[in-house]
């Protein structure tokens, strides 16, 4: 299968890119030109189109002779993607979006469910992927960040009583999930999540990732409200915070997600946590990233 791929320079595109040459698609990335990371890609094995996944005249030149398109680059080029498809004849097209989409919060969840509405109704033969948070790479700005804190501080502070719930996605999981669903005639015009295998309270998420790095960090919690308030005087300021005061109130939110729709049609089972981040140390540990 001809396959068309955006967003291949990204952790989870990446990951994706490397299965779909393992089971032997041609695949042509449409990668911006100003790019810092082509240089992961295997030239040798993928055709390389200079573009912006943004722009529809881009993306219909890039899906010429293409059998179906993978859209990683974010479901927020949905317009372009969906008229370039329609105006190249490509039918099959899996785009992935975010779990964002289930927030309680309109400002996050809103502009994802508008573009995949906008999706649904394109007589395409679609599928969309909800990721939750994907991990495993210096790339990802959550794990990545949890590790390497939590090796450089003997303190870590929680925000409210730890107890809302996460269920990040090891990246090569997530990928197989797309993969499969591109494969798979039963995902068309269907929607899955793609979380991990088990949703853990943030204080516990935080615990695991320590002792899979072998520290026990002293556990100081902080008021939610006091703190989103100070943030948010510090943004009218334009002072650069770490955080900003929506991440710390969406804290409030749980982010659990059932996948049995996806385990079904997509023989979807990814790992737990504590076997992911074990892998995501490991490999920072190899980098000289994290202390040993």
């Amino acid at each position: 299968m001809r396959i068309l791929l955006t967003g291949a320079t990204g952790l989870l595109g990446g990951a994706l890119l490397r299965l779909l040459l393992a089971r032997g698609h041609e695949t042509r990335c449409l990668i911006r030109a100003d790019s810092s990371n082509t240089s992961r890609l295997d030239r040798e094995r993928v055709e390389i189109l200079h573009g912006d996944a943004a722009r529809e005249e881009d993306l219909y030149r890039a899906l010429r002779d293409a059998d179906a398109f993978l859209h990683v680059a974010g479901i927020e080029y949905a317009p372009p993607v969906v008229r370039a498809a329609g105006r190249a004849g490509v039918e099959r097209v899996v785009i992935v979006g975010s779990t964002s989409a289930h927030s309680a919060y309109a400002f996050r969840s809103g502009p994802k469910l508008r573009m995949e509405e906008l999706v649904r109704g394109s007589g395409l033969a679609w599928t969309i992927l909800r990721p939750s948070m994907i991990y495993g790479s210096e790339r990802d700005r959550n794990v990545h960040r949890l590790l390497r804190f939590l090796d450089r501080s003997p303190v870590f502070p929680i925000f409210g009583p730890g107890t809302n719930l996460w269920q990040p996605v090891y990246h090569e999981d997530c990928a197989r999930g797309v993969f499969e669903a591109l494969e798979r005639p039963a995902s068309v015009r269907r929607s899955y999540d793609l979380p991990g295998a088990e949703p853990l309270a943030y204080l516990d998420l935080v615990k695991t990732a320590a002792a899979a790095l072998g520290r026990s960090p002293r556990i100081v919690r902080l008021p939610i409200e006091p703190v989103r308030r100070a943030l948010a005087a510090a943004e009218r300021l334009r002072l650069p915070l770490p955080v900003d005061s929506d991440q710390v109130m969406r804290l409030r939110e749980d982010k659990a997600y059932p996948y049995e729709r996806a385990r079904r049609d997509l023989d979807y089972t990814p790992r737990p946590f504590r076997e992911g981040v074990a892998l995501e140390v490991a490999r920072l540990r190899r980098l000289g990233m994290v202390r040993s």
